[in-house]
């Protein structure tokens, strides 16, 4: 059998990790990394057969060409991006990229910014009747009369946030109104209604507006903070959820992988859009792990346009190993949740570790992810 000659290009730590882990699990494939970082710790990945930089500030023209000639040299048949960054790249530089070697399925720009951007994200839903909790876009006109149609508790968010960051929560108009005022200029926030009930997330892969795979994800135990994600997941069915994403990926055209985040109002009984994240997640482990999922594999094949398979998705829990280590013999909660070695990322931890412990001896490193 043909190896399949997959070019990643490096991204955020934790995010690569995640896909090399998933690509390594096929053995149909071999990894080669592109990348600016010439003190990767991925260049001690077992997973990684070669590893290449070019050293320089920005992807620009100079590193489009780079990854030209390291894919000819690698023999490479896909490019495969997973953070929004390299997203951007490989959309903003695919057709000269496109000379060389296929590229993970992507939306055009214009499609991509409207998902990785909540503001224009809203506008698009409210436009298409996606239902999604209600927004202020603009919070730079006529803020107290928007707010006056709000319900409130409402949520401050950056446009822009990923992983809970920046979020706050505001239960009365006087204590928002002074927040926003003190924020420096060209702040982009939103603000929208904050939804009784409890988060659902959903993960795809779309080729050209129609979805191949997909799998839902409900949390489990508690996130570190009030707008986290959870320490971890279980994968269910809910019909309500796929029909809400596969009208807003359609609307969208969208071309490639998504997680997309959701929320179930236990006042309306409905399923509510509250973002995209336009790029692999953490979570992809246990998609691949429990669900039976493997999204970084299946791309690759949706880039080639080679048939992927759409079996329904595995059920079952799964939560990263140092997750399992605090939770299992750390937390205090009374009504502990039932893991075992199965549902955790063990593999994923150990099966790779001179990055890792790369990262924790490196200079100005602290932990281990």
């Amino acid at each position: 059998m043909n190896k399949l000659i997959v070019l990643v290009l490096e991204g955020e730590y934790r995010l690569t990790a995640a896909v090399l882990f998933c690509l390594s699990r096929s053995p149909r494939v071999a990894i080669h990394m592109v990348s600016r970082d010439a003190t990767s710790a991925f260049r001690y990945s077992r997973y990684v057969r070669s590893h290449h930089h070019q050293t320089q500030s920005e992807f620009d023209e100079a590193f489009a060409q780079f990854v030209h000639k390291v894919a000819m040299r690698t023999r490479a048949g896909v490019l495969l991006p997973v953070d929004v960054e390299g997203m951007r790249f490989c959309i903003a530089w695919r057709e000269e990229l496109e000379k060389t070697l296929p590229v993970l399925p992507l939306p055009s720009t214009q499609t991509y910014e409207i998902a990785a951007d909540k503001s224009w994200l809203a506008r698009f839903m409210q436009q298409h009747d996606i239902p999604g909790p209600r927004t202020i876009t603009n919070i730079g006109q006529h803020l107290p009369e928007q707010l006056a149609a709000l319900r409130f508790p409402v949520l401050l968010k950056p446009t822009g946030g990923e992983g809970g960051n920046g979020i706050q929560l505001f239960r009365e108009a006087g204590p928002l109104l002074e927040y926003v005022a003190g924020l420096p200029p060209g702040s982009k926030y939103i603000i929208q209604t904050y939804l009784e009930g409890y988060d659902i997330d959903c993960n795809v892969l779309y080729k050209d507006g129609e979805l191949l795979v997909h799998s839902i994800q409900r949390g489990l135990l508690p996130a570190a903070n009030a707008y986290a994600p959870t320490q971890a997941i279980e994968f269910v069915q809910n019909d309500a959820v796929l029909e809400v994403v596969d009208r807003l990926m359609r609307a969208l055209r969208w071309n490639g992988v998504a997680h997309l985040d959701l929320r179930y109002d236990a006042d309306s009984g409905a399923i509510n859009v509250i973002e995209i994240n336009p790029r692999f997640w953490l979570t992809v482990v246990g998609s691949a792990v429990t669900a039976k999922v493997n999204f970084p594999v299946l791309a690759c094949f949706a880039a080639l346009n080679q048939p992927v398979a759409t079996k329904a998705f595995a059920l079952g829990r799964y939560i990263p190993f140092n997750n399992f280590l605090k939770y299992r013999y750390l937390s205090r909660l009374r009504d502990k949740v039932r893991f075992t070695f199965g549902n955790t990322s063990l593999l994923s931890f150990l099966g790779d570790p001179l990055p890792k412990l790369f990262r924790l001896f490196r200079p100005g490193s602290v932990r281990v992810e």
